[in-house]
């Protein structure tokens, strides 16, 4: 990397930090195409709104209304048509051609470099629709895993099973993880164009003045944090503090197809929190629940999620100013649905929000779990893992009959719920898992054994 020339990066376009949004032109559908020129507000001009200055009342979660039924109740809500929609947790890749969804033109996600295609259609899909509900049918692109669905009956309180179709009617909405380009705008029950807006790392800024300060390159403040704008699984982002570091985000933006990014100041982080919640048309929030990420020994962030039920009021009390600017600029702009943020706090206690995900998130589904389980056993922690390559070494039908056994003889004491397993090879599982009980200790101890630490992820 020594001899080659080094590039400071200078912002010269950012979609969503002008208040227009003018999108190219596309060949999808000449009658129906995602392609239009859509303008958002200004965070000013969010303000300005009398309901914007005011907070949205927030309620937690009640243990009854799944994912489906507060799409439903939202439709109901708003006077819409609430039949023929179904719920559509495959994320759309632009760099892979081998998933259900590919978007190349309009709402490109920097997904490089791929994933693996089970990933995005088994993993994912099945952990959402665990805590789908019954209001409305989950897409699958094929079968839902031999056993899944009896293992969640078998492990989660009050489990309502979910219906599963791989077939999309020329008729049917869908209430998508993120914008689909092959899904007519109307088809969408969430506007794709403000969808798509929200999820950019370039809308921050237009959201909150709590976030972290933009720059316009990477030379004249170091360390700095470069950000593909619509990255996925904390993919694109760089930490800048030398040339070296400039040089490889350079090689990575050619590599993948010169994406968006912005820029903004590096801060030294004590905490790392996410939460996750339901923003109403109304503009209340149903609140889900957070969870924290630790610092492991050697410096570096942990990417399991660490539920402490005990903790819960506090988290929200410290997140929900950063999801009451959200709301109010999600709502601005005609928003309602599934929201995640991730926020950041230094050793002053200064929080930072880094992240909005306007989509159901990864750990919702276990802190809903979590809740159940609580009031079922009292469960004071949860432990959620979903690094696909930390995988459970043996087959599918071995992994469910271990836990099994593990789950009857730890009744009231601890609990492995499955949320998500696809079958690699004869012995290799992935699985997406979450472990319950009243000892962290036990949870790592048991999260570690059905699905360990590889070497190359440590």
């Amino acid at each position: 990397m020594g001899n080659k020339s080094t590039k400071t990066f200078v912002i010269v376009s950012q979609v969503g930090l002008s208040t227009k949004l003018d999108l190219p032109k596309t060949n999808l559908e000449e009658t129906d195409s995602p392609t239009s020129s859509v303008t958002f507000p200004t965070k000013s001009d969010s303000l300005s709104d009398d309901q914007s200055t005011s907070d949205f009342p927030v309620h937690a979660w009640d243990g009854k209304k799944m994912y489906s039924d507060l799409i439903s109740e939202s439709l109901q809500q708003l006077g819409k048509d609430t039949k023929d929609v179904l719920m559509l947790y495959e994320s759309p890749s632009s760099s892979s051609k081998d998933t259900s969804f590919q978007n190349s033109q309009v709402f490109k996600i920097h997904d490089y470099p791929p994933t693996c295609p089970y990933v995005k259609t088994v993993l994912a899909p099945c952990r959402y629709s665990v805590m789908n509900g019954t209001s409305y049918s989950s897409y699958l692109k094929d079968a839902c895993p031999d056993g899944l669905m009896d293992h969640w009956k078998d492990t989660i309180p009050n489990f309502q099973a979910p219906s599963f179709t791989s077939k999309i009617e020329d008729y049917s909405k869908a209430c998508v993880y993120l914008p689909l380009e092959n899904l007519g705008v109307d088809r969408h029950v969430i506007d794709p164009h403000i969808h798509y807006h929200l999820a950019g790392k370039d809308a921050l800024s237009l959201m909150t003045d709590r976030t972290t300060m933009l720059l316009t390159n990477t030379k004249d403040q170091r360390p700095c944090v470069a950000k593909v704008t619509h990255a996925m699984g904390s993919k694109g982002i760089f930490v800048i503090e030398n040339d070296e570091d400039e040089q490889e985000f350079h090689d990575f933006l050619e590599e993948s197809g010169n994406p968006n990014y912005v820029i903004t100041e590096f801060v030294s982080i004590q905490r790392n929190v996410a939460c996750h919640f339901f923003i109403h048309p109304s503009g209340e929030i149903t609140w889900i629940g957070s969870n924290e990420n630790i610092r492991l020994p050697d410096g570096s962030w942990s990417t399991d999620s660490y539920i402490t039920m005990s903790d819960q009021e506090y988290l929200k009390n410290i997140q929900l100013p950063f999801v009451q600017d959200v709301a109010k600029y999600a709502r601005k702009n005609g928003f309602w649905g599934f929201c995640g943020c991730d926020v950041l706090f230094d050793a002053n206690g200064k929080g930072y929000l880094v992240d909005v995900n306007p989509r159901v998130t990864g750990t919702s589904p276990a802190l809903m779990i979590a809740k159940l389980l609580e009031d079922e056993y009292g469960f004071s922690f949860g432990l959620f893992r979903r690094t696909a390559s930390c995988a459970y070494r043996g087959s599918q039908d071995a992994l469910f009959r271990e836990v099994k056994e593990y789950n009857e003889r730890n009744i009231g004491i601890s609990r492995v719920v499955l949320h998500s397993v696809y079958e690699t090879s004869e012995d290799n599982t992935a699985v997406n898992l979450g472990v319950y009980g009243n000892s962290l200790e036990e949870c790592e101890r048991v999260l570690n054994h059905f699905s360990p630490v590889s070497m190359t992820n440590q």
